[in-house]
């Protein structure tokens, strides 16, 4: 969890990173952030692990609210081959591999170049 905020960090690519919720017990691991890029736009992120469960959305949006991508796990695309793990994008659901914020940073960092 505290990978997350660090590679936040050293990426230098957000004016602000606020934690809103960290949970770093034995039994639960729960981080909620939300990051302000240098170019205006706001990644949540919310990674949620048990001994026996993984949850996880890296949500990318406009300063207005819309939607640029977001990656998650939520299980209601059954259909899809990478089933749980999906991303939204341009309205429409696709097929993801588990992206993780190293990921996510190089594709911010591509986007805002």
């Amino acid at each position: 969890m505290h990978g997350i905020i660090s590679a936040l960090n050293a990426s230098n690519l957000f004016n602000t990173i606020d934690v809103l919720e960290l949970i770093d017990e034995d039994c639960v691991k729960l981080l909620k952030i939300k990051a302000k890029a240098l170019d205006g736009t706001i990644l949540h992120i919310t990674e949620l692990h048990t001994r026996d469960y993984q949850k996880y959305s890296y949500h990318w949006q406009k300063e207005n609210g819309e939607l640029i991508v977001r990656w998650d796990n939520k299980p209601h695309w059954k259909n899809l081959k990478t089933f749980p793990h999906h991303r939204h994008e341009k309205g429409k659901v696709c097929s993801s591999h588990r992206i993780n914020i190293e990921g996510v940073i190089k594709i911010i960092r591509e986007s805002i170049k």
